[in-house]
């Protein structure tokens, strides 16, 4: 543990009414995009493209690819390894975008499993998919309802610049800023992503609450950067789970497997200052709370 670490563990308890902006993470927290969504799409992929390959092999492949297809490389944050000092803290590497790591982990799937496929294509398709993506029937609620209060609302996103601002402009979700891995040339869990967001909306780390989903990308790093956390796990209902599974591959195994990866990872991994189910409780946390001064 370096000394950073050590400091930001050893930070008061956390008190809402100390904080005067909240910053967002858009897919699987304001918009309604996350895991589920990737595996139906995967699997339209291979029925499109006509490929003849166990899914459930295919999936494993390819999520097992992020790591090495992004900006880090096998440096960067796993399931075993979900906190390493590099991505956290270390010099910003050469930045490619969020397409790109598609095609690569699409490159990279196609050859291990020796099946002819176009990742090009293949990374177009989740392109179009997130740019339509729809925001969580508590988003814009929220997000209103925070910025009335007085707090600045801002986004950042892992994401590039084209199907980002597509999906906010449909939901119609405003934000004081919005904030990419494409307009800063780095990706969370970077510290430098979140000190630059905060410095952006003229606001202290300690006061600038952090809302998402990942408990890598955005618990793990706005923590290391010093900000206060919201882990954002909602409960996904059984007729959500219907409406994205409308490919003819299964999508039902695996799910134990990956449900208990992600609770031991969580077990290696800063805890968030509060776990909510929805982002209207955010808002009526910080609604009550007031901004602080």
């Amino acid at each position: 543990m370096n000394d950073q670490q050590a400091i930001i563990d050893n930070r008061p308890p956390f008190d809402p009414s100390s904080i005067c902006a909240v910053l967002f993470d858009a897919y699987g927290t304001v918009l309604d995009y996350g895991a589920p969504h990737f595996r139906a799409a995967i699997a339209t992929i291979i029925s499109n493209q006509g490929i003849d390959v166990d899914f459930e092999g295919f999936h494993r492949s390819w999520l097992d690819a992020y790591s090495p297809s992004g900006v880090w490389g096998e440096g960067g944050p796993s399931r075993i390894h979900p906190y390493p000092d590099e991505p956290l803290n270390g010099q910003l590497p050469r930045w490619h975008s969020q397409w790109e790591i598609w095609r690569r982990q699409f490159s990279s799937a196609f050859k291990e499993h020796q099946v002819e496929g176009s990742p090009s294509q293949a990374a177009n398709f989740l392109r179009e998919e997130l740019s339509y993506a729809k925001p969580f029937d508590d988003a814009q609620k929220s997000i209103r309802t925070l910025r009335r209060e007085g707090y600045v609302v801002g986004l950042l996103s892992n994401a590039d610049d084209d199907f980002l601002q597509t999906a906010l402009c449909a939901a119609e979700l405003e934000f004081s800023v919005v904030l990419s891995s494409e307009s800063l040339r780095a990706y969370k869990p970077h510290r430098s992503v979140f000190i630059t967001a905060c410095a952006t909306i003229s606001t202290p780390p300690h006061q600038t609450l952090y809302v998402g989903d990942s408990p890598i990308a955005d618990i793990g790093g706005a923590h290391n950067a010093g900000l206060r956390t919201v882990w954002v796990s909602r409960r996904r209902t059984d007729s959500d789970t219907d409406n994205i599974r409308k490919s003819s591959i299964s999508l039902k195994n695996n799910q134990e497997r990956l449900a208990l990866s992600t609770e031991d990872m969580m077990t290696r991994l800063p805890n968030p200052d509060l776990t909510v189910h929805s982002l209207s409780e955010v808002a009526d946390l910080l609604s009550f709370s007031g901004v602080d001064g």
